[in-house]
């Protein structure tokens, strides 16, 4: 018109950036977490909305939860440095591979024992400095970041820990270690530690112990006597035969039980 030539309409191109941070949870919340540390390189905002705990409450609401493999290995160095991992899966195939997970405020002690809560683990004593510590860490299994968390009554080193109902177990593993300190149990709602009386001078002796929960029961046996006992509904009595002699080796240092499936 008027000579001037018309500009043609340019359609605007829509990415997925472009829609608002409710849609872009909905749509992540339906992606499994496998994929998550590929997709937060997309960008800052991805990075950001993958940490947020707005995604982890939509992908509950959807049912969408699931579990996620973390594994930490020490480092031995002169700090016997911890590194922390996830699995997570490939972009263009289906091999799974372990990605490093970074924190700023990453727990100092070595040597500590790992309990799981939720999305939460829990870093408990270990050392610091080269003496035993109290301190427990706590990683969001969301943003993995880590927090302090209450400190037990007592300094823990090779102690061992175990979950159940919501409550951390955690047994031995201290220099003077006496029938009143034997055991300590933290509450993760009320975010307190409390002593639990020992069932039994039969089971104490040593330092070292070891402890399991297995189908609602809590089996806590010493390495300096060949007994075990379990904690049910709150009270303590020996365990079965079976249970007895089908956890324990003298050799054996590592164990778990995953949906009531004992694995050493």
């Amino acid at each position: 018109m008027n000579g001037e030539e018309t500009t043609p309409f340019k359609r605007r191109q829509m990415t997925i950036l472009m829609l608002p941070n409710d849609l872009l949870f909905n749509c992540l919340a339906r992606i499994s977490r496998l994929y998550y540390p590929t997709l937060s390189l997309v960008s800052t905002r991805f990075r950001s909305l993958l940490a947020s705990t707005e995604l982890y409450q939509t992908r509950t609401h959807l049912g969408r939860t699931e579990r996620c493999l973390y594994v930490c290995f020490r480092l031995f160095t002169e700090s016997d440095q911890l590194r922390w991992f996830t699995l997570c899966q490939g972009p263009f195939n289906s091999k799974k591979f372990l990605v490093p997970i970074s924190s700023p405020n990453f727990p100092s002690a070595s040597w500590s024992d790992a309990a799981i809560v939720g999305p939460n683990i829990y870093a408990i004593g270990g050392l610091v400095n080269k003496k035993y510590s109290s301190s427990v860490m706590v990683m969001d299994c969301y943003s993995h970041t880590w927090r302090e968390a209450p400190s037990m009554h007592v300094a823990r080193l090779s102690h061992s820990v175990c979950v159940h109902d919501g409550k951390i177990y955690v047994t031995g593993g201290c220099k003077n270690l006496d029938s009143t300190n034997w055991m300590e149990v933290f509450d993760t709602q009320t975010q307190t530690w409390e002593f639990l009386q020992i069932p039994s001078e039969e089971i104490f002796g040593g330092s070292k112990y070891r402890s399991v929960e297995y189908e609602g029961t809590v089996y806590v046996k010493s390495e300096a006597k060949d007994v075990t006992y379990k904690l049910h509904k709150g009270r303590w009595r020996t365990a079965d035969i079976a249970i007895n002699k089908g956890w324990w080796c003298p050799s054996l240092s590592h164990y778990c039980v995953i949906e009531n499936v004992f694995y050493r």
